[in-house]
């Protein structure tokens, strides 16, 4: 039987965080809409908490509830003189029923005032589903599957099935399935003659199926007379009438509900709205329940191994999580260096980036704003055709010919020599240009030949990103170059992006022409070193050189044994006893045996 609507009835005082008088209909019919704003349990989409503290409001149908345990309270005969003793019983059995109800179920049990002197309560009833629940929704006509083809959420597996020429079934797998509330009214003679008067609401079932759950509730009254009954009637609800309602684990929701009006038990109060308005709700429901438990259990940081609640986590679109804390001190350190390549996922085998609207929860007003501006001027000097004004240094796009004007100052100039546009005109190179300065005794000799020579140091220094296309010059070390706009590695002697320090095999680490012996030797046992610090980063167990035994590496330079009490270099292996020689040997000649 169709769901009542909610009327005139006086209804009971509402529920903590809910709101008994509010239109399932129109819930049902904004929940694609608020599953689309944001029913992924993730907090990088910056929900807060009271998002999920009113979910299960709109499967109450309280005043419905309210109006027919009305009109049962109405027909209640009045109770003979003569029973007052067995009332009186009556009264403190249910008085210590709910008090047990209450410990058992907690907020999920609410007790309003009293109705004609009679005790009046509802439980909300969870389902505890082991492995997800797959409900099979059967739609009626191709029109209602094209309506309904777009509600159901990604985040679930949906299937469609031919059910028949006029009707398809579509199928949706649920975390969580909305609740069931049980509304009693106790009369005087419960539970020594007469069992509670009650209704069942399930908004998003069939009305045959909540009949059937209404029967079952009054075969368990007639197993137990005289017994109290309602924690019974709330375990069997829970725990067994899935089972008892359906076969292989499959919810299976009838045809539009419009279309099989029935005469069935008063006190079930089930869907009365079409099917594709219950599913999106039933699965907004499931996806807001998935993030309110996501919230309240514990999660491990992998960055610093704490355990904390999932309000104080962020997850990012690549799913991995971390705590607030450490988020916000990475991006905090990486906006400070202008590192912006590395404000990514923190996880080793991922690369996703950090989105900017979680940036900007991360980051305070004035660090958002430096990696706003560090984010255009990177994107900018990554344009090949963008150049920039030498007066008022404002970004321009030049054209085919090279040719850019200032949006600023309107100044036009050449964007390939950076000098007064020249229409029809070469550019001159380097060389040319002083060699017009010398002619016109602007520059000695000995001044154009120092310039020349400094020009091509410079451009002899210099290359392109691989990936970027940023200059990056080279002022010391070796070919190994990591660009400070994009982060990639690559080789500085042929140009090529590469990982790690397999290309050099091939290629030459340093280049020998420019630099001494001692220079050689140094950079060799620098290399060395680092890569030995690789293997054994800080953090890690290193073997002592005096007493072999393990011990924790927490300098990069020295190791101090607690078991030995010895210091030693981490470069030459050698024990350290003077204090003072720690503050120049790591490093030094002697350090290097040169």
């Amino acid at each position: 039987m169709a769901a009542d609507s909610v009327g005139t009835a006086s209804s009971p005082p509402p529920l903590p965080h809910r709101d008994p008088s509010r239109d399932f209909s129109h819930e049902a019919s904004s929940s694609s809409s608020s599953r689309a704003a944001g029913a992924q349990p993730v907090s990088c989409d910056g929900r807060a908490e009271e998002d999920v503290l009113d979910i299960d409001s709109p499967w109450v149908a309280a005043a419905a509830a309210d109006s027919r345990l009305e009109e049962a309270a109405a027909c209640l005969q009045p109770e003979s003189e003569a029973d007052e003793d067995e009332i009186r019983n009556n009264q403190e059995r249910q008085e210590d029923e709910l008090m047990a109800l209450e410990a058992i179920y907690g907020d999920d049990l609410v007790e309003f005032r009293s109705k004609a002197g009679l005790r009046y309560f509802q439980i909300c009833i969870r389902y505890d589903l082991h492995d997800d629940a797959q409900v099979c929704a059967r739609l009626s006509s191709a029109t209602e599957k094209a309506k309904y083809g777009g509600c159901p959420d990604d985040d679930h597996d949906t299937k469609e099935h031919d059910a028949g020429p006029d009707e398809f079934s579509y199928t949706c797998n649920f975390e969580y399935l909305p609740p069931l509330i049980l509304t009693c009214l106790l009369p005087k003679s419960y539970p020594s003659k007469e069992p509670p008067y009650f209704t069942v609401t399930a908004k998003w079932m069939d009305g045959p199926d909540v009949s059937q759950l209404c029967e079952m509730l009054d075969t368990i009254w007639a197993e137990l007379p005289g017994q109290e009954v309602i924690y019974q009637w709330v375990e069997w609800i829970r725990s067994s009438s899935l089972l008892n309602l359906w076969f292989d684990g499959k919810i299976l929701l009838g045809q539009d509900i419009q279309s099989r009006r029935h005469n069935g038990d008063r006190r079930a109060i089930s869907r009365s709205i079409s099917l594709e308005s219950v599913i999106p709700s039933m699965l907004s429901y499931s996806s807001k329940k998935r993030y309110q438990a996501f919230l309240e259990d514990l999660h491990m940081c992998k960055i610093c191994l704490n355990q904390w609640k999932g309000s104080n986590f962020i997850k990012l679109p690549c799913q991995h999580l971390y705590c607030v804390k450490c988020m916000e001190t990475l991006c905090k350190m990486h906006v400070k260096e202008g590192t912006l390549f590395q404000l990514v996922c923190p996880d080793t085998k991922c690369n996703t980036s950090i989105p900017h609207h979680l940036l900007k929860r991360l980051l305070s007003k004035e660090e958002f704003e430096r990696w706003d501006r560090l984010a255009l001027e990177k994107a900018l000097d990554s344009m090949a055709d963008v150049v920039y004004c030498q007066k008022c240094v404002v970004g321009c796009v030049e054209d085919e010919d090279n040719n850019a004007e200032c949006p600023k100052c309107s100044y036009t100039f050449c964007g390939f020599r950076k000098e007064l546009w020249h229409p029809g005109k070469q550019c001159l190179t380097p060389e040319q240009k002083l060699q017009r300065r010398r002619g016109s005794g602007r520059m000695t000799e000995r001044e154009v030949a120092q310039e020349l020579s400094n020009i091509r140091e410079l451009y002899k220094d210099v290359r392109v990103c691989p990936k970027c296309r940023i200059a990056i010059a080279k002022s010391e070390g070796c070919n190994k170059m990591v660009c400070g706009n994009c982060g990639q590695f690559f080789c500085f002697r042929c140009g090529k992006a590469i990982r790690g320090y397999s290309h050099f095999t091939n290629c030459r680490l340093f280049e020998s022409h420019d630099m001494t012996d001692l220079d050689r030797q140094i950079d060799e046992l620098q290399f060395g070193n680092q890569m030995r610090n690789q293997l054994k980063p800080v953090g890690a167990m290193v073997r002592c050189p005096r007493c072999r035994e393990m011990t924790f590496k927490d300098d990069e330079k020295y190791i101090f044994c607690m078991v030995c009490a010895a210091s030693s270099c981490t470069m030459c292996k050698r024990i350290i006893t003077d204090r003072r020689m720690k503050s120049g040997h790591w490093g030094s000649s002697e350090c290097y045996s040169l």
